[in-house]
């Protein structure tokens, strides 16, 4: 699953578990909302490094430039 799809299912999720939380007051569902926003966190941290590594290939750059991190992540993504 690709780190866009990850921020939608987990969006999905949180949505889900927040109206259990909200409207019917179960708790259990606050930790299972809570729980879908760090993953949403992360996939869009992770995501924003493809982007950018994305954008500075089409850029023609061939890795200057690019910090170490995101080098990194754009060859383990390949």
């Amino acid at each position: 699953m690709s780190h866009h799809e990850k921020i939608i299912a987990s969006f999905e999720a949180y949505q889900a578990e927040n109206e259990k939380f909200k409207e019917k007051g179960i708790k259990a569902s606050a930790t299972r909302a809570r729980k879908a926003l760090q993953e949403i966190s992360t996939a869009c941290k992770e995501r924003r490094k493809e982007i950018t590594a994305e954008k500075e290939a089409m850029d023609g750059k061939s890795g200057s430039g690019m910090s170490q991190d995101a080098a990194r992540h754009a060859h383990i993504r390949k």
